[in-house]
């Protein structure tokens, strides 16, 4: 056996007796390079062994499980979607997963209907509290910014799509660096490194929960990030201009300011949460013990934002919106 699987299964039999990452690397000694590569080992081998035991849960019938055949079909229609800027909400349901399958067959054609789609289930008053309750409100690194996702919220709701965009895309930036673990005095990272925050994810957390669905969205995210929201502006034009230099700079004059782009955004740091989710390692799942009570409050000022929006409103008359 090679010296890194020999440290990455030291690193994962830590992990499971509950020691945490900072800990586990200072008492080793392990160096930024030996750490990077051990971590990275360690999380193919936890990825390999939850594809074994869901096939073998998929031959036992006392076993409800997502299929391995379902979980590579997620990948690769992420994979396609994250050409567009775009990938499958976190709490969509198999049938929805179908019908944005089947439409992603006639892709870029159908580019108009997926983010109907999409936006719909995302952008539903009871998902959005859900969202603000059990993840961004309970989660370090976003529950700073929930007032902020708030007001992108109710921006959404009333068509005001330019406040909604310029306020999440910061956002998106903000719980990144914290998450890094730059505080507010620190020199701000690398751009090179930002970039890098997904892919390098094993540095962070080599045993997340659930590792199959966690592989899933870093995988789509570090697209996004790379391919659209951080994509120089030397490489060439981001996909509708999903691009975080074009909103924070107005680079150019094209309205990128849009519904689309702001669906855009809420799905990425939903996604984002569902990824520290996994990384936290919790055994509890805030977001699916929320009370009714809880929610109401949100839920009717959302839906009234939402119903409250029409052809003559503030919104539509002064930003002249369709």
């Amino acid at each position: 056996m090679s010296k890194s699987a020999i440290e990455a299964q030291k690193i994962n039999s830590l992990i499971t007796e509950g020691k945490t990452i900072q800990a586990i690397k200072m008492e080793n000694s392990y160096d930024t390079t030996q750490w990077y590569n051990y971590s990275a080992k360690a999380y193919k081998i936890n990825l390999e062994n939850e594809r074994q035991k869901r096939s073998e849960n998929e031959r036992d019938p006392h076993i409800s499980t997502t299929s391995r055949n379902d979980v590579v079909s997620i990948l690769e229609l992420n994979e396609l979607l994250a050409n567009y800027a775009l990938l499958i909400p976190v709490f969509s349901t198999m049938t929805d997963f179908k019908q944005v399958k089947t439409l992603a067959s006639d892709l870029p054609l159908t580019e108009p209907q997926i983010i109907q789609l999409i936006g719909d289930l995302a952008m539903h008053p009871r998902l959005r509290v859900m969202q603000k309750k059990g993840r961004f409100e309970q989660f370090e690194y976003f529950k700073n910014f929930s007032k902020f996702i708030d007001a992108a919220v109710l921006s959404f709701y009333r068509a005001n799509y330019i406040s909604c965009y310029l306020t999440l895309v910061p956002v998106i930036e903000g719980v990144i660096i914290r998450w890094m673990g730059y505080k507010e005095h620190d020199l701000k990272p690398e751009f090179e490194d930002i970039r890098k925050f997904f892919k390098n994810t094993h540095v962070r957390q080599p045993s997340p929960w659930n590792i199959e669905f966690h592989d899933i969205y870093v995988r789509v995210c570090n697209k996004i990030i790379n391919d659209h929201f951080y994509r120089p502006s030397t490489k060439g034009q981001a996909h509708e201009d999903f691009n975080r230099h074009v909103a924070s700079h107005l680079l150019n004059d094209n309205k990128f300011a849009n519904k689309k782009n702001c669906v855009r955004l809420f799905i990425l740091i939903d996604a984002m949460a569902e990824i520290y989710f996994y990384e936290s390692r919790r055994r509890d799942d805030p977001r699916f013990s929320l009370r009714n009570d809880e929610m109401e409050r949100d839920i009717i000022s959302f839906t009234e934002a939402m119903l409250a929006t029409s052809i003559s409103s503030p919104e539509q008359v002064v930003l002249n919106l369709h």
